[in-house]
């Protein structure tokens, strides 16, 4: 099941954003929850800030849920990934790229970081991903 809370003034396209995880976590076969927030700028600096101690609105944070151990717990979700509508519509122009591409892609990049995958492992991932969906 996907759960999107969209905490923010912005109209987002909700049906692409659950089409792209549910896409993703398929072709990964992963069958459990992910939780997809998103959050003002302001919100997202705390976060940032807290969790990660840089002094800037992310455009994307994950948060994968896993025990003590690091193992994932299935029953209760993958995790949560948060996107920042406001900065991903800036990242958008900046880049010359559709808001609807640059929020599927920052989606697929939390998705993926939530699963466990580093940068480096992405890269490809994200490019076939985003191909399918967007």
């Amino acid at each position: 099941m996907i759960e999107l809370n969209n905490l923010t003034k912005e109209t987002v396209p909700r049906t692409l954003l659950k089409r792209v995880a549910q896409s993703v976590l398929r072709k990964e076969r992963r069958k459990a929850g992910l939780s997809i927030v998103l959050l003002e700028k302001k919100r997202m600096l705390q976060l940032n800030r807290i969790y990660r101690k840089k002094n800037k609105v992310a455009n994307v944070l994950s948060f994968p849920l896993s025990d003590a151990r690091g193992k994932s717990i299935p029953e209760l979700g993958l995790g949560e990934v948060i996107l920042c509508p406001a900065e991903i519509r800036k990242d958008a122009e900046k880049y010359g790229i559709s808001y609807t591409k640059a929020l599927a892609l920052m989606l697929i990049h939390g998705i993926l970081h939530v699963l466990g995958y580093t940068h480096r492992q992405m890269i490809k991932k994200e490019t076939r991903y985003l191909s399918r969906v967007a």
